[in-house]
């Protein structure tokens, strides 16, 4: 099976705490399995500053993970672990320290220093980079037995022995900004070199002085709901035809000022309004209440809605073993505003600049920019192919079909690789590259730790309407929500569909106990069956895992919503009462 290491490396570096001291015992176990013994702390004494060892070589081992910690921190824990194993344990011959992420320089000549205090001792630091060298050594079995997930084999668009070809996509504004400020820190495949054509330098002077791009941005207004109409007389009222919770209640177009003053910062907007595209392809304005879970539900805001911004990739991977040369590629090419992939192109070969692709490397080359159509590109198919952390987001590389039932538009220069022209042992070979659709192709995401509240749902003649959200005031409060069941609707359901924890006290159902301390996690659910005109009273909470409340947008908690609406019928609730 052919997969990228940077993938492994990404996983083991994203491993928190408690978790990757589980890690590192099936790891440890599996490449000494005869000898090693994993050790936990218990009793007044702890785990005696040894998380496991080899009884007979007498190798000791700490697992720390390590990101983001300090120097002084990993000194301080490093040399307290190393003297407490020493005075702890008789005959240690090795001391080696785990660790999720490359030590800095001051920590290292630190232990540098403790090799020469402690002569008699090896002592080993394995970072992410030692462990993913000794993983590659092992089986696959052995290896998704180590990091406890599938992998996923590395997918391809072309035949040849020498290079593999694969199409990645993201939408992701700071990923994409890393990219054209040749950052390839958070990059998911394993050294990348980029291809700097002329969609590239496009790219970088549209995004030059841009910092930050929301697909929605939010503005408070003073007029009420039932008003709003009348001070735009523009504004579409959305009607809610079905018994279902509202999210939003106008939708308008934004008048050119508005544009400038409230999306002023988004060079996109600027460069589709400077080339006369209508107003109504750049932004959509609706209106909707307040945040929630703040307790805000009399109040208005309106979202400007943005089209998502893509940018497409090829990634081309040199998968003999020795180092090949790209001598030319033969694509069609486009330039414009706003078109559809898919127009008349220009049929042009490109001669690349004379370096070799080492083993394994990644040639990275943007072939285009497009805007959806005021939402993000609908997901059939998914499989995550691995996780990291980034500096303040959770980065998330998929394996995607997506489904095309919005506008796709291009603007800028965009190209279709057609044929790769190879040199490997002197001789040109011409390498077809399949042409680039939304099926099996990569996606890059990025995420903050959102927090919310938790969903109530009624299902009546097989479907499922939402009701809104329950203990929507702020984390930690606990709160009673009393309501009555409609005429027809034969279950309740209440969903935890975000990264926070539901705690239900108590559920009564016409003032009996039915149910009491439930904990809902993220992506859990509890049905209840009722009848018409039960009288339901709920007592509870919500909290959330970050240390800042971040709300989920209202066009992302609709998409939310509707994804559980489609899934929660063929999965099934995890807690039936």
């Amino acid at each position: 099976m052919n997969f990228d290491p940077k993938i492994i490396e990404d996983y083991i570096k994203s491993i928190e705490f408690y978790s990757f001291q589980d890690f590192c015992d099936r790891l440890l176990i599996t490449l000494f399995p005869n000898d090693f013994t994993p050790v936990r702390a218990g009793g007044r004494n702890g785990d005696m500053k040894n998380d496991g060892y080899c009884y007979s070589s007498r190798i000791f081992f700490q697992a720390h993970a390590t990101r983001g910690e300090s120097a002084r921190k990993s000194k301080k824990k490093i040399e307290t672990d190393l003297i407490g194993c020493i005075n702890n344990w008789r005959d240690v011959e090795k001391f080696i320290y785990i660790t999720n992420d490359v030590l800095i320089g001051e920590v290292e000549s630190f232990v540098d220093k403790l090799r020469l205090e402690h002569p008699d001792i090896k002592i080993e630091i394995w970072n992410q980079k030692i462990i993913v060298s000794k993983l590659r050594k092992l089986g696959i079995e052995d290896i998704e037995y180590i990091i406890d997930r599938k992998i996923i084999a590395e997918v391809s668009f072309s035949n040849s022995d020498l290079i593999s070809s694969k199409y990645l996509i993201t939408s992701d504004f700071n990923f994409i900004k890393e990219i054209t400020n040749l950052n390839f820190k958070n990059f998911p495949f394993q050294n990348p070199f980029l291809l700097e054509n002329n969609v590239f330098h496009f790219l970088k002077k549209l995004l030059k002085k841009q910092k930050k791009r929301d697909n929605q941005i939010e503005k408070s207004i003073r007029t009420d709901k039932n008003k709003y109409h009348l001070k735009y007389p523009n504004a579409k009222v959305l009607e809610n035809k079905t018994n279902e919770y509202q999210f939003f209640f106008h939708e308008r177009t934004p008048f050119n000022k508005e544009i400038k003053k409230v999306l002023g910062f988004d060079n996109i907007s600027l460069f589709l309004l400077q080339n006369n595209i209508p107003i109504d392809k750049i932004s959509l304005i609706k209106t909707c209440y307040e945040n929630e879970c703040y307790g805000s539900r009399n109040k208005i805001r309106e979202i400007f809605l943005l089209r998502p911004f893509y940018v497409q990739f090829l990634l081309l991977k040199n998968i003999t073993n020795v180092p090949v040369k790209l001598n030319s590629i033969e694509l069609l090419s486009k330039n414009g505003v706003l078109y559809n992939g898919s127009q008349s192109q220009n049929h042009e070969s490109i001669n690349l600049p004379n370096f070799l692709i080492e083993p394994s490397q990644n040639i990275v080359i943007p072939i285009g920019l497009f805007l959806s159509d005021f939402d993000d590109i609908d997901t059939v198919n998914e499989i995550e192919v691995s996780s990291s952390q980034t500096s303040d987001k959770l980065q998330i590389l998929h394996l995607r079909d997506f489904t095309i039932n919005k506008e796709i538009e291009y603007f800028g220069p965009s190209i279709t690789p057609l044929n790769i022209n190879i040199n490997a042992n002197n001789t040109t070979v011409k390498t077809k590259v399949h042409k680039f659709d939304f099926n099996n192709i990569y996606s890059i995401d990025r995420h903050w730790q959102y927090g919310s509240c938790p969903h109530l749902f009624y299902a009546k003649d097989g479907q499922l309407n939402y009701q809104g959200e329950i203990f929507n005031d702020l984390p930690n409060k606990t709160q009673i929500e009393k309501f009555t069941i409609p005429d027809g609707v034969t279950e309740m359901i209440i969903a935890e569909l975000e990264q926070e924890i539901t705690h239900i006290d108590f559920i009564k159902k016409n003032e009996s106990m039915i149910v009491k301390n439930i904990i809902l996690n993220q992506n859990e659910d509890i049905l209840i069956p009722v009848k018409s005109n039960d009288k339901i009273i709920l007592n509870g909470k919500y909290t959330i895992k970050t240390e800042k409340l971040r709300i989920l947008l209202p066009t992302q908690k609709e998409k939310l919503i509707r994804k559980y609406k489609i899934t929660m019928p063929k999965e099934g609730t995890k807690l039936i009462i």
